[in-house]
């Protein structure tokens, strides 16, 4: 290996542009592969591999007969103003006939199946008319209970259940049936909101991309000011985390690429994979430091080399290499391990972190020496006086 590791460590040192170049251009399809990145659906059955038997007879179930999602929408009794007309119980035919708009227009929406609600009940068994008075829903309401699914003890609340197909996108037809309930009026008194099981769905993935996006800006700045504070210098604060940012930008980039997708139960993945990361850039800049302190001691051991700091940092990735790739393939064997195990969603996160530690390897041999040795080699003055020339 050591031969090797020469000839890499010396290109390395000897070419940090290029390097700095070819990474940057990786990274740059990775950001366009991120945006690829689709949100899985989250529910019990997608937990479970498909071998089990209860989910295999679901799926032979689904594959036969169809499946559906389930929606309500709650119409609540919510007045305002003591001693006013407004509706204050369901029963109310006003009430009754917002209710069977409501259903009408429901039932017409793109991939819904069925719609039921109390007006539906109240039609069926009343010749096809809405009763046109409290009195009368209570009368015919009293010969059987079926309202009783729809309704509550107090009248305060009733419900409207609506079936969809199972390949509906639900974050569109919320948006549809916002839309509807925002556009048709309502009696005074009464509030309507959108709910059920499917609509939890909905919640989850639109909470990905924010939770994500916050959960790492925290574990970012709480990372930076440890090793400013372990480092008490800017420039070797900074390098490490190029670590963690390129590592999760390439990870999620081959996400993408692949298409595997994210669910809300691999959001958090993020910030585990910086937690770990950061180790391999706190190594190569530690190192480094070491070797760069220590010059003399580093020309009598290698005493063929001028020393500086591409020479420190070649003797700094000759000497961490190993010792990461071997911490790096101990981690990928205990995450791959995750797989073992019936729910795949751990099987799922266990695969996105290897990823994003394989990717903070790689960052902390090509992107923080490229960056360090630039950095400590570029001549300011000689910049400056370039930039002033050009103005």
């Amino acid at each position: 290996m050591a031969k090797p590791l020469e000839i890499y460590s010396g290109f390395v040192t000897k070419n940090p542009v290029i390097v700095l170049v070819i990474m940057l251009l990786v990274t740059v399809y990775a950001i366009e592969m991120i945006g690829t990145i689709e949100t899985k659906k989250s529910d019990i059955k997608s937990m479970l591999p498909g071998d089990v038997e209860s989910i295999s007879t679901l799926n032979s179930i689904e594959n036969e007969f169809g499946s559906t999602n389930a929606m309500l929408i709650a119409v609540e009794v919510d007045p305002s103003i003591q001693g006013s007309d407004e509706v204050r119980d369901v029963r109310d035919p006003r009430a009754l006939v917002y209710i069977d708009q409501l259903s009408e227009l429901s039932l017409h929406t793109e991939q819904v199946i069925d719609v039921t609600s109390p007006s539906t009940v109240l039609k069926s068994i009343n010749n096809g008319r809405l009763p046109g008075s409290e009195r009368e829903v209570q009368e015919i309401a009293g010969k059987n209970g079926l309202l009783d699914n729809y309704m509550s003890r107090d009248y305060t609340i009733s419900l409207i259940k609506i079936q969809t197909t199972d390949d509906v996108d639900l974050i569109e037809i919320e948006k549809e049936f916002d839309k509807l309930i925002q556009e048709l009026p309502r009696p005074p008194g009464i509030t309507t909101t959108l709910g059920g099981v499917s609509m939890e769905g909905v919640v989850m993935q639109k909470s990905i991309g924010p939770d994500m996006a916050k959960t790492s800006m925290y574990s970012l700045i709480g990372i930076l000011v440890i090793i400013l504070v372990i480092f008490r210098s800017i420039k070797y604060g900074f390098t490490p985390m190029s670590t963690i940012i390129f590592g999760t930008i390439w990870a999620m980039g081959f996400v993408g690429f692949i298409g595997m997708g994210m669910s809300s139960q691999t959001s958090g993945v993020l910030s585990m994979i910086m937690g770990i990361g950061i180790d391999f850039g706190i190594q190569v800049v530690t190192r480094y430091r070491f070797e760069l302190k220590n010059i003399p001691g580093l020309k009598e051991r290698h005493p063929n080399i001028d020393i500086g700091p591409k020479d420190a940092m070649t003797v700094t990735l000759n000497n961490v290499t190993i010792p990461m790739l071997t911490t790096t393939l101990a981690a990928l064997i205990g995450f791959q391990a995750m797989s073992l195990g019936k729910l795949t969603f751990l099987g799922d996160m266990g695969t996105i972190m290897s990823y994003g530690v394989a990717a903070s390897m790689v960052a902390a041999i090509t992107i923080v020496p490229a960056l360090i040795i630039i950095i400590d080699t570029m001549n300011i003055k000689k910049c400056i006086k370039f930039i002033n020339r050009s103005r």
